[in-house]
């Protein structure tokens, strides 16, 4: 393969949202652990391929093709206390346009946002971060 084909592949790769680094991105077959790697990343996030059960509704009620790539990212909102914090999870299948009501085709992508402590519970049901050893 030519080096001006590999280049017009990655180019195209990432004008479609997907890069050499999102290949090596983790597969996950839950968000429950991304959620938990973005509560104690000192970044805040967490990025992985989504598999499974999750991603194989979102192909299906998307009428994506089989074999497309979900993408789950999660990103920190606000932080409550240590260990607990409001969290942005992102699906998104970087190669899958769907049309939208403006007749335009652009790449599937849902959010939503979340309040979570690293037990699993909502801040309000909570101890994490409320004790000194913790």
């Amino acid at each position: 393969m030519s080096l001006v084909r590999i280049l017009a592949i990655g180019i195209g790769l990432t004008a479609y949202g997907v890069s050499a680094a999102a290949s090596t991105l983790p597969v996950v077959s839950n968000v429950r652990g991304l959620l938990i790697s973005a509560i104690d990343s000192p970044s805040g996030k967490a990025d992985a391929w989504l598999s499974g059960p999750m991603a194989d509704k979102l192909r299906a009620e998307t009428k994506a093709p089989a074999g497309t790539k979900v993408r789950a990212s999660v990103s920190t909102v606000s932080v409550f206390r240590a260990g607990c914090k409001r969290l942005r999870l992102s699906l998104a299948m970087p190669t899958h346009r769907m049309l939208t009501v403006n007749g335009t085709r652009e790449p599937f992508q849902m959010a939503y946002e979340l309040n979570l402590c690293r037990d699993g519970q909502p801040p309000q049901a909570s101890s994490v971060g409320l004790k000194e050893d913790q």
